[in-house]
């Protein structure tokens, strides 16, 4: 089955949507991952849709009003890429730390491969450490924090 760009955009734009915001619809992952999907991220890999779930209800647990932006997409055959903007208060239990109730905003891209209508892989490269330096848990040594906004 052949699917254009436009419908491939159409499918990664629903995923960030409806998972990735705190009020979106977690079901919609049956619609727009693939059962055997994967998820690269420099701190982890995420194998199938029960793991995807997880990761992105640990997410909302952490950032009580979680949401991303989408504000590039390309999109090329069976490759859509997307530079985002996450934004979210810390509400939750993170990496074992309690809630700082700080505001942070994160930017990154994503990769994703598609097959047959849904994303079979994702590739994501996020400012983590610039989410870590919001929330307080990682101090810039001296000499850098004069680039902190």
């Amino acid at each position: 089955m052949s699917v254009g760009t436009t419908d491939n955009e159409t499918v990664v734009r629903r995923d960030i949507e409806e998972v990735w915001s705190s009020d979106g619809d977690l079901d919609s992952i049956d619609d727009t991952v693939t059962d055997d999907f994967v998820y690269h991220t420099s701190m982890m890999e995420i194998n199938g849709r029960d793991e995807y779930r997880e990761m992105a209800e640990e997410t909302r647990k952490m950032f009580s009003d979680f949401d991303m932006e989408v504000e590039d997409i390309l999109s090329s055959d069976d490759e859509v890429v997307v530079r985002y903007t996450m934004r979210g208060t810390n509400t939750g239990e993170m990496m074992g730390k309690e809630p700082t109730n700080e505001r942070i905003e994160m930017t990154g891209i994503i990769i994703d491969r598609l097959e047959d209508g849904k994303i079979r892989e994702r590739y994501e490269n996020a400012d983590e450490l610039g989410m870590l330096v919001q929330l307080g848990v990682v101090e810039l040594p001296p000499e850098m924090r004069e680039f902190e906004e």
